[in-house]
């Protein structure tokens, strides 16, 4: 069961955020760490399966592309989220949210966009056909985070997902998007790293850890009374999640472990694939034949092909790759960097497609 409302953990707690970022590391817990230029300093360069490289005014911790694949959007850490437009592949517009938006969800129509603060005390609401801010949603919370946060919006749009793990304590967070405003608030005991939504909407995933991060677990909760009716165990330091578009199996990045983990979510079943150091991104495509995992640590993008369960390609994308988004029609991948810059991955240019 979660409790609803906010709650205070023990004095314990700054001790422990401060062992759970140090164990992990910035990369490994997806919070920023600075960087470089992708290439330099002995860092690989790029394949030619990267065939853009979009200037941005500052490194953008997340990526989105909307459902008619027209525009990318990008939080930045300096409170601004850029419209990247895909045909011309240059930023088409700006739109302004203070604060340090970290971690970006679409509407399955592309007109909303729900963006979590990385000091979790705002939502920021967006309308990304007139590219504005609609709202600040206040969380009420100033406090260090011990893992980035987390958004997911439902297919239908009626609902978003939002996660916060901080010094505090740790949340699931219920937005109606027709309001705006905070319905649910859901104490978690694990520390959430990534949130997913079935696409009934039935079940809300999140994947987290304890304490210092040395257990991981995947809860599977019941959107309609908020209770938790499974917990999966996982590898340490779960760095994201995403689903198949069927919904029979979800993926986790393991930080710590340099792993993937599937799971089936009939059987509970997990497997785990290696892929490269530090895995901060994942992304699945939209048949879902291939899931996508950046690697921090290596400067690289796994490509795994999800029927055998393998890493089929390993491709080169330049220094300190985080977050990638794949196109609806799965041809381009939107890469971020922990520098100024978007990446752009042909996907037909890599092998096995």
């Amino acid at each position: 069961m979660m409790a609803v409302g906010r709650s205070r953990s023990s004095a314990t707690a700054p001790a422990v955020a401060a062992t759970i970022l140090a164990v992990v590391g910035l990369a490994g817990c997806g919070i920023p760490s600075g960087g470089s230029t992708p290439g330099g300093n002995g860092a690989p360069l790029a394949s030619d399966a990267v065939v853009a490289t979009i200037p941005l005014s500052d490194y953008a911790t997340d990526v989105a592309v909307r459902a008619d694949g027209a525009f990318a959007y990008v939080p930045l850490r300096t409170g601004k989220v850029l419209a990247v437009d895909v045909a011309s592949r240059r930023v088409a517009g700006t739109i302004t949210t203070d604060g340090q938006p970290y971690a970006i969800a679409l509407t399955a129509d592309g007109a909303r966009a729900y963006v979590v603060d990385m000091t979790a005390q705002y939502i920021f609401a967006l309308d990304t056909v007139g590219n504005r801010l609609v709202k600040k949603i206040p969380v009420g919370i100033i406090a260090r985070p011990v893992m980035a946060p987390a958004v997911a919006v439902g297919h239908k749009g009626l609902r978003a997902y939002v996660t916060e793990a901080t010094a505090e304590d740790d949340h699931l967070l219920v937005i109606d998007t027709a309001t705006n405003a905070i319905v649910g608030d859901h104490f978690l005991d694990i520390h959430p790293a990534g949130v997913a939504v079935s696409a009934d909407e039935r079940f809300v995933y999140v994947a987290g850890c304890k304490l210092t991060c040395i257990d991981g677990s995947l809860l599977v909760i019941d959107a309609l009374s908020a209770n938790v009716v499974a917990k999966i165990p996982l590898a340490s330091a779960p760095a994201g999640l995403v689903l198949a578009p069927d919904g029979s199996r979800a993926y986790v990045p393991n930080a710590r472990a340099s792993t993937m983990a599937v799971i089936d979510l009939a059987s509970h079943a997990v497997t785990t694939i290696p892929v490269g150091p530090q895995p901060t991104g994942i992304a699945i495509d939209p048949r879902g034949a291939f899931v996508y995992v950046t690697s921090f640590g290596a400067a690289n993008v796994s490509v795994i092909d999800t029927r055998t369960s393998t890493v089929i390609k390993t491709v080169a994308v330049g220094r300190d790759p985080r977050a990638i988004a794949v196109t609806p029609d799965g041809r381009f991948a939107y890469l971020t960097h922990t520098s100024p810059i978007c990446s752009v991955i042909d996907l037909q240019r890599v092998a096995g497609r």
